[in-house]
């Protein structure tokens, strides 16, 4: 492999023979792959059926293109443009801690593709439309703002609120609404008059030129604000401004934040908050940016179960493997009905929850999740969190008396006198614990050292559901051994009043790297 015609690609060059086909990336599911929410994670293969379209079977034909066995043509360019870049297939892939990394060897590929001149005609129509316009819309610049009306915006401000192309010219009430919440809690925010496309299309689709002009441009107009925080209702945006503009070797000062991490930080400072008048089930679809791309999962959580009367129930694929709803990595503009058939099979597993209403955190997977709902005919409300919680904000704050869970103290306090039993955990191992959707989380300080937080863990390593009856026994364990022995009882031979469950949120070759093997041995589990 010495073809420096694809010298983008061949920057994987070690990863792309890391791969042994297993097929966990097409194939794996809850069952196979360890008590872990995963069902056939590549949403492309589950509507093409073919396994060209998974990380293994783009890797064979990588591969074989850098061999010089197959030829470019135009067949296999519009392959490589099928790609969501969803990051599933790394997550569920076990050849190393962190995966096979697909989505960025398919950057690379579009990018060498893109310097030779092939790609796909609408993609060139829209780096058009971002050179003319600032935005790959085709809408006129001074049109953007016209969404908020006559308002006037200041110069400078503690926050920029960076709409968005989507927010500013398609899905515009999450803009309006966004604003509306920010003026609820007293933000001082202002909004760029002249904001550009922040580079996440052009960086997805391999054009980097115009991908680095626009952050160039967006740095400096947001640096004259003076502003210590940028947010963004847009996960495209977000996972853009996080990682790859300083991945790209832009500097700035300011902290990027998505809306629901500043909501978050605004309801704990009890600066807003949220009832609805009558209960209400929901579900909550993970934006592929913001979760797998960028590890946000629980900050929208918490702001959806922090509305009274809201009940929050997870689809049967949710946070790290989540199904993508079709609509990223280009897909949407250059194959639109595959990307509206993946985003019905998405539509399918919310149904499947009985909620009322699925929410996200994206425009794009706004657009793409109705756009699925309409293929299939479904009458599902679907809506995103801006315009979720507007309608819902209170005057004042609820405060919130809730009775401590005595038992949840018990074994908070059980754990902290027996911190053997996190024996060969690696520091900063997390793990959270749920007794009757209470939860609490132990992170591994140093040898011997644990943490005991009376909340949940931001992105644990494993979840653990207990019984009531299971925690009542293992609480009275004097031995850290005997405590594994029953934990490993209750799990494999679980009874009406006493059992384990549990929920692996990173792939086995990470636990086993953070030292979860010595306890799985003495509980028995492996």
């Amino acid at each position: 492999m010495n073809d420096t015609r694809f010298s983008n690609v061949m920057e994987y060059e070690k990863d792309l023979w890391l791969c042994a086909r297993c097929g966990d990336c097409s194939l794996a599911d809850k069952i196979v792959a360890s008590n872990r929410e995963i069902f056939h994670p590549c949403a492309v293969k589950n509507v093409l059926g073919f396994e060209a379209y998974t990380a293994r079977g783009r890797i064979m034909v990588i591969n074989d293109l850098l061999a010089g066995k197959l030829e470019l043509d135009d067949d296999l360019v519009n392959w490589a443009f099928t790609c969501t870049t969803c990051k599933n297939c790394q997550e569920t892939c076990t050849a190393t801690a962190d995966g096979i990394r697909m989505a960025e060897i398919t950057e690379a590929l579009r990018r060498d593709l893109v310097d030779k001149g092939l790609d796909m005609p609408k993609h060139r129509i829209i780096e058009e439309y971002i050179e003319k316009e600032g935005n790959p819309y085709k809408e006129p610049r001074e049109k953007r703002l016209e969404l908020f009306g006559e308002r006037q915006w200041p110069e400078r401000a503690e926050v920029v609120y960076f709409v968005g192309c989507t927010s500013a010219y398609r899905e515009r009430e999450i803009a309006i609404d966004t604003v509306a919440l920010l003026d609820k809690a007293g933000v001082d925010f202002t909004i760029l008059p002249d904001e550009e496309c922040c580079g996440s299309v052009m960086h997805r689709l391999g054009r980097e030129g115009p991908f680095n002009k626009s952050a160039q441009k967006n740095i400096k107009a947001i640096e004259k604000t003076k502003a210590k925080y940028l947010i963004t209702a847009c996960a495209g945006c977000y996972r853009t401004w996080k990682i790859d503009i300083p991945e790209n070797g832009h500097k700035f000062k300011f902290e990027v934040l998505h809306i629901t991490e500043f909501l978050d930080k605004l309801i704990s400072e009890k600066r807003i908050a949220f009832e609805a008048p009558n209960g209400i089930r929901v579900t909550y679809h993970d934006p592929c940016h913001l979760g797998r791309h960028s590890e946000v999962y629980e900050a929208p959580r918490r702001v959806i179960q922090s509305v009274k009367n809201v009940e929050l129930v997870e689809m049967m694929t949710n946070k790290r493997y989540a199904h993508c709803c079709g609509a990223g990595g280009g897909v949407k503009s250059s194959h639109g009905e595959l990307a509206d058939k993946i985003a019905a099979r998405r539509i399918n597993e919310a149904e499947d929850t009985q909620a009322e209403l699925l929410i996200t955190a994206c425009p794009f997977c706004l657009r793409g999740l109705h756009d699925g709902a309409d293929y299939i005919k479904s009458s599902l409300r679907i809506i995103d969190i801006p315009q979720f919680l507007l309608p819902y904000v209170i005057k004042g704050v609820i405060e919130v008396s809730e009775e401590e869970n005595p038992l949840k103290q018990e074994f908070m306090d059980y754990l902290r006198a027996h911190p053997k039993i996190f024996d060969g955990l690696k520091p900063d191992a997390v793990i959270d614990y749920i007794i009757e959707d209470d939860r609490f989380h132990v992170r591994i300080v140093k040898k011997g050292q644990i943490e005991v937080n009376p909340i949940r863990a931001e992105n644990p390593d494993v979840e653990l559901t207990f019984s009531e009856g299971a925690v009542r026994e293992l609480i009275q364990i004097p031995s850290e051994d005997e405590y594994a022995a029953r934990f490993g009882q209750f799990f494999k031979e679980p009874t009406d009043e006493k059992w384990i469950k549990f929920n692996l949120r990173r792939n086995i070759v990470k636990l086993l790297m953070k030292g979860y093997r010595k306890f799985a041995q003495k509980a028995g589990l492996i």
